[in-house]
């Protein structure tokens, strides 16, 4: 009994000292993160007329159907075929969200972007990309991080809240 104890303390004794990132590789990301902002900060100043942001926020959709994302499965619905109030409709790709979506209901759809995106200083200032119809096919890198069933408040004109986050360089 007491060798397996011990055999146990050790065990757990060894195992405790794994994982977790050694210096050195923390320093070749640190090193990796600051050339990339470098990188970035030179191809911001040699086109002034840019801007990198990230688009965030939510917006009020009606699920009108449910499909396949024919480029990776024929069967399996992953997009959702969604009108906002009073409009045309659009696809989003919501991955694994889909099975819990419902077609006819109305939902709000919270939305992230996975990595920054370059756009002009023009479309920054007028936000006439932060429509939901637009922004999916403008934006490759923005997903459907959440949503929850709509309630009368959340529904009608007022029903996008999509806005950038500038990249602070």
């Amino acid at each position: 009994m007491r060798r397996i104890i011990s055999a146990l303390l050790l065990l757990a004794l060894l195992l405790s000292g794994c994982g977790g990132v050694s210096k050195e590789e923390y320093d070749a990301v640190v090193r990796e993160r600051d050339a990339l902002r470098e990188e970035l900060q030179k191809q911001q100043e040699k086109s002034p007329g840019t801007v990198t942001v990230k688009v965030t926020g939510e917006f009020t959709a009606t699920v009108r159907s449910l499909i396949p994302d024919y480029e990776t499965d024929d069967e399996t619905p992953y997009m959702a075929v969604a009108t906002l109030f009073q409009s045309t409709p659009f696809t989003i790709y919501t991955g694994e969200l889909t099975k819990h979506l419902e077609e006819g209901e109305t939902y709000v759809f919270e939305v992230e972007m996975s990595r920054y995106d370059i756009i002009t200083r023009q479309e920054y200032e007028s936000g006439t990309l932060l429509n939901p119809e637009v922004a999916f096919s403008m934006y490759p890198f923005l997903y459907i991080s959440n949503f929850r069933p709509a309630e009368e408040s959340d529904c009608g004109l007022d029903s996008v809240h999509l806005a950038y986050e500038a990249c602070e360089t």
